[in-house]
């Protein structure tokens, strides 16, 4: 319950809630494949910005002195703890979210049933959410700068989202989602995307307390 109220607190709760609102009205959507195409795309910004502080929020909140006397072992399970919460919340808010678009009455024209759209989109969605979000505690934790961490991440998730990011990356774009051939039911190439993004996750994850030896 601390952990909750420390990664959780009524700021960050409100601006996601705001963040995912604000989304439903102002893109525009026609078709229901869109719907998970639009979270997969800027849920992962809310991700960045929601999850940088994982670990460099003991700075601003002035715990700084006492929690760097806690063992490697200790910080990394607290870390650990604190970014899985964040998933999660950001997981259900999405989940919650893409009932937001219903309000423009988007018309399903594929052959896939929507239960099974709408997981498909999720699950994609919660992998991109749990990739970016550690991505961007990483880089925080190695330039010791929450700005700096969210700063590089959005100019990856620029690059990676761009056209070229499409072209060089292929299949194992992290937003490969994006990228499938909607018309195409049978396309499941996106799922090695997808896969890359959660191999690179537990990479991050691996070498963190390494990081925060090296980087305090």
């Amino acid at each position: 319950m601390k952990e909750v109220k420390i990664c959780l607190p009524a700021f960050k709760v409100a601006y996601s809630i705001c963040f995912t609102v604000i989304l439903s009205l102002v893109r525009g959507i026609s078709n229901v494949t869109e719907i998970g195409i639009t979270l997969d795309a800027y849920m992962p910004v809310l991700a960045i910005v929601f999850c940088a502080d994982a670990y460099r929020m003991e700075y601003s909140q002035k715990r700084w002195e006492v929690f760097r006397l806690y063992p490697v072992g200790t910080r990394r399970k607290t870390i650990l703890k604190r970014l899985v919460i964040q998933w999660i919340y950001l997981c259900v808010l999405t989940f919650a979210g893409y009932a937001c678009f219903y309000w423009q009455r988007p018309m399903n024209l594929n052959e896939i049933p929507q239960i099974l759209l709408y997981g498909m989109s999720m699950g994609s969605v919660a992998v991109s959410i749990i990739f970016w979000g550690t991505f961007a505690m990483t880089v925080s934790n190695i330039f010791r700068n929450i700005w700096a961490g969210i700063g590089i991440s959005v100019i990856l998730w620029m690059a990676v989202y761009s056209t070229s990011g499409e072209r060089i990356l292929g299949k194992f774009n992290v937003f490969s989602f994006i990228f499938r051939d909607i018309a195409d039911v049978g396309d499941w190439s996106w799922l090695w995307g997808k896969g890359t993004a959660l191999v690179l996750t537990a990479v991050m994850l691996v070498i963190m307390p390494v990081i925060i030896k090296k980087r305090g």
